[in-house]
């Protein structure tokens, strides 16, 4: 008979499109993303992984549940990683449908359709981007302060619903503020952006459970790319491969020293025994 196999660990990833974007796209097919260096570095630890990436671009906080059911229920992943708020905390009065509208990645690239976005959608996107530029600085934390909160209300109540299926590790990543001239386009982002990790790391420690945990990324940027963040994010925005790959190594790390004390992951006759 062949030897039995262990279970594999399940991880899940979710947020918007920094989970999902490398700064810059188009390089060759070892620029990983995060969520694959998490699974690279599983599987160089002996522990057989399966890593679902479940970001979606431009998605806000509230609809982290809106796939709970096959993510969650019917999957029921070993840990969760979770990069929430930075969708938040980009735009002052922009409203959303419209931002995701006006920079949706699946847009025509030829036609009729092409040129309704690049003379229409974008052009009147980019010159309300730069009004709100303008007020964003003095106003902008103050007047998005409740949509924050609001943000962490719904992080909180994705965690207490991902946590009802076998209470699985859970990660919620610190964000990084917009680096060089993004600064200037979205200059009370920083803040919010502040704003959002305080919220986060209090809720955390509220919820003071030891399979429930931030996870710092500045001192992976000081590794990295020496505390630049230019250098760690050149779009302003997305991690370059380096950073996707160190984040990932460490949370598979994390995971990897979890799974330890994980009697399913560690037990081939588990099922048996019970």
């Amino acid at each position: 008979m062949p030897s039995p196999l262990p279970l594999p660990a399940r991880v899940l990833v979710k947020g918007a499109s920094t989970v999902n974007w490398v700064s810059w796209m188009g390089g060759p097919r070892t620029d990983l993303g995060f969520p694959r260096a998490i699974e690279a570095e599983l599987h160089a630890a002996g522990r057989p992984a399966t890593v679902r990436n479940g970001a979606v671009l431009g998605q806000p906080t509230r609809h982290l549940v809106k796939e709970w059911q096959p993510e969650i229920l019917q999957w029921s992943p070993d840990a969760v990683v979770i990069l929430a708020g930075h969708y938040e905390a980009i735009h002052l009065f922009i409203p959303h449908w419209f931002e995701r509208h006006a920079n949706r990645v699946d847009r025509p690239t030829t036609g009729l359709q092409h040129l309704y976005f690049r003379k229409i959608i974008r052009a009147v996107w980019k010159p309300l981007v730069t009004v709100q530029s303008k007020i964003d600085g003095p106003l902008g934390t103050r007047l998005l302060r409740r949509r924050i909160r609001r943000m962490n209300r719904d992080l909180e109540g994705y965690i207490a619903k991902v946590r009802t299926v076998a209470s699985p590790l859970i990660f919620v990543l610190e964000l990084l503020p917009p680096a060089g001239a993004h600064n200037n386009w979205f200059p009370g982002m920083s803040d919010r952006i502040a704003m959002v990790n305080q919220v986060n790391r209090e809720l955390i420690e509220r919820l003071d459970e030891p399979d429930i945990r931030f996870f710092p990324v500045r001192d992976i940027v000081e590794e990295v790319a020496g505390g630049d963040p230019l250098a760690a994010t050149p779009d302003g925005f997305h991690y370059t491969p380096a950073l996707h790959g160190a984040i990932g190594r460490r949370l598979g790390q994390e995971i990897e020293s979890w799974a330890k004390s994980q009697p399913h992951l560690s037990s081939v006759d588990l099922i048996e025994e019970r």
